[in-house]
């Protein structure tokens, strides 16, 4: 059951409550797999669009942003991806411009935003931000899931949800309480898997990844949820 795969982790979520959304815990891995239909948006993944800014074409993305109201994942208007230079010195200060995400990838999403909602303890009010991301390796070039390295992501609760990963090596997730200097947790993570972070209190990484066999594709794919949602000043729903 559901219920018994989230009871940790929700006994140790925040309330909903006027500080907004938190995790008491400083991380939690859990699997939510078996409740998603995880092949199904494995096969859409492959129409996430390239990054245009990441010139070295290796990663893919696109976005949407949604709130919870009584179980419903109700989205909310598109806007631009937004983080102080202080929090992303490669891209910060840049109003980033992603498509959204595709309708059928989304729906396909809304029992991740319900479950990222509840460990979490979001209300009604809060927004969460998805991103599906896509690394690829091919032609015997690396793949970097995290371009700015050791860092946090001016939010208060991060989810990173494993949807594949085909012939590459390496991505190792990794958290730590000082910015690399001791680890914390290092493991790969495998389809289905939910590593659900305080932000505020733990850095976050990923290793590069390397193709394995020459003549296959290799990729790496993730959904990122975060709250709050990176919007511009001027875009705040």
């Amino acid at each position: 059951m559901l219920a018994d795969a989230l009871e940790t982790t929700l006994t140790d979520a925040a309330p909903a409550n006027d500080e907004g959304p938190q995790f008491f815990k400083p991380f939690s891995l859990i699997n939510i797999g078996d409740f998603l239909r995880l092949r199904e948006i494995q096969s859409l993944f492959h129409g996430v669009p390239l990054d245009p800014y990441v010139s070295a074409g290796f990663r893919h993305k696109s976005l949407f942003r949604a709130r919870v109201s009584k179980g419903q994942v109700v989205q909310t208007p598109h806007a631009p991806l937004y983080q102080p230079t202080e929090f992303n010195p490669v891209h910060g200060g840049i109003r980033r411009h992603y498509p959204e995400m595709d309708v059928r990838l989304a729906r396909l999403l809304d029992g991740l935003v319900n479950i990222f909602a509840a460990c979490a303890g979001l209300t009604s009010r809060d927004e969460v931000l998805v991103q599906a991301q896509r690394i690829t390796s091919t032609d015997g070039k690396t793949g970097f899931p995290v371009v700015e390295g050791w860092h946090q992501d001016d939010i208060k609760v991060l989810g990173l949800l494993l949807i594949n990963r085909v012939n590459v090596s390496g991505g190792i997730s990794l958290l730590s309480f000082d910015k690399g200097k001791s680890m914390s947790f290092a493991q790969t993570l495998q389809p289905g898997d939910l590593l659900l972070v305080n932000d505020p209190v733990v850095w976050h990484n990923t290793t590069p990844i390397e193709q394995i066999v020459a003549d296959q594709p290799g990729f790496r794919d993730i959904v990122i949820i975060t709250s709050p949602t990176n919007r511009p000043p001027e875009a705040q729903a």
